[in-house]
């Protein structure tokens, strides 16, 4: 469960005129989710041309962006034996009769026995 530093800058380019802050970031760094980059910007890891912005903040291109963050602590996880009843399942599809009340992903107070 160790963090890891992220550092990355770059330049806007002039075809993100008019997008938002946390658009252009998203263009810029594919390898991160708009809404990890949204948390990055209203924490301050993510700045641009120095300033602390909102992430629907307006840009003009140009603009220098700087990320300088931590990714959050890894949680391991492993599959668990769950009875699901498969409706069908082939080379495209897989879909399942989940049952009422169970969870679909792993997060807060939910850390297993989730599909």
């Amino acid at each position: 469960m160790s963090q890891q530093r992220i550092y990355r800058s770059a330049v806007v380019p002039d075809d993100c005129a008019g997008q938002r802050l946390d658009q252009a970031a998203a263009r810029l760094w594919p390898e991160f989710s708009r809404s990890r980059l949204q948390q990055w910007i209203d924490s301050g890891a993510l700045t641009a041309a120095g300033q602390t912005l909102r992430p629907k903040t307006r840009l003009r291109g140009g603009e220098a962006l700087v990320l300088d963050a931590q990714t959050e602590p890894q949680v391991p996880m492993a599959a668990e034996p769950i009875a699901l009843q498969i409706v069908h399942e082939d080379a495209a599809v897989f879909v399942i009769d989940k049952p009422a009340g169970l969870v679909v992903h792993p997060g807060a107070g939910n850390p297993d026995g989730t599909l």
